[in-house]
């Protein structure tokens, strides 16, 4: 699933073939995909893309007119650029006719399709109203961290990839977050000390940073439609040698979502009572 440094990458990438591009039409190709009914979608015929961003996982194309049409890739959702002569394929969910003529289309391979979209009057509506704070915007302060975790009893890593409470990261780069910060995914946040809490906060943006700096050393100016993480350092690396002590990664099943990690650098010695993993690592020195 796209996560915070792919949508980055994306709309950087985007915004030169289509702002300032006029819409000559806009067009659902399957039917779950558009969520909203009010503006139509008709609405966007006319209007210019003014810029693009990010609000979470989701990418914001900014319309003339105060309008705003936002997009969620899912799983497996891509985006496409590319001339309007070619025919939409049965992976096309959804296309947008620009005036120079090329499309912008969005893209899902297989069943069933997931990726969504809704045009929005206001960046304050569902589905972005009950997102958290973003991890590189200037609010997010240690503070503010500290308001999000005080007192949780949750694990650490369920708490990372919360969207209600920090919206953009997912299960990769949680993992690699809590890698950075020599946590464990396994710890609940109302145990952690002050020092370990600095840690974790000085972690997510920097290692956000670093993926999207990473993404686009190797895609160039590319709309790519693969996830680039060759890169990491945890994440999809179970039984290799961990990048800083050469302990083979661990990887379990949290909650029925892959987490990986070195049980040496982040102190896994063992699951916590309750923690909803399965297996239980070990190391030996």
């Amino acid at each position: 699933m796209p996560e915070l440094p792919d949508l980055e990458v994306i709309a950087a990438n985007l915004a030169p073939r289509v702002v300032g591009q006029a819409i000559r039409g806009a067009e659902a190709l399957h039917p779950a995909f558009l969520q909203s009914t009010d503006p139509p979608l008709a609405e966007m015929e006319g209007r210019k893309v003014d810029g693009i961003g990010r609000r979470g996982k989701y990418l914001l194309f900014h319309l003339s007119g105060g309008l705003h049409f936002v997009v969620h890739l899912m799983r497996a959702g891509w985006v496409w650029h590319g001339a309007t002569r070619y025919g939409a394929t049965k992976s096309t969910v959804f296309r947008i006719e620009l005036d120079d003529g090329n499309d912008l289309r969005v893209i899902e391979a297989g069943f069933p399709k997931l990726t969504r979209g809704w045009l929005l009057r206001s960046l304050e509506e569902e589905p972005l109203a009950a997102l958290g704070v973003e991890p590189l915007g200037d609010d997010f302060t240690r503070e503010r961290f500290q308001e999000i975790v005080a007192g949780k009893r949750r694990q650490i890593k369920r708490l990372l990839v919360d969207q209600k409470l920090i919206a953009g990261i997912g299960n990769a780069y949680s993992d690699e977050i809590l890698f950075e910060a020599q946590l464990s995914p396994f710890r609940y946040a109302h145990t952690l000390t002050p020092e370990e809490l600095e840690r974790l906060w000085r972690a997510i943006p920097g290692v956000l940073r670093w993926a999207i700096s990473e993404i686009k050393a190797r895609v160039g100016d590319d709309l790519y439609q693969e996830e680039e993480r060759s890169f990491l350092r945890v994440h999809g690396r179970a039984g290799k040698p961990c990048p800083r002590c050469g302990t083979p990664i661990g990887e379990v099943l949290l909650s029925g979502q892959r987490t990986d990690f070195c049980p040496k650098c982040q102190h896994v010695d063992e699951f916590p009572p309750g923690s909803g993993a399965q297996g239980v690592p070990r190391h030996e020195e």
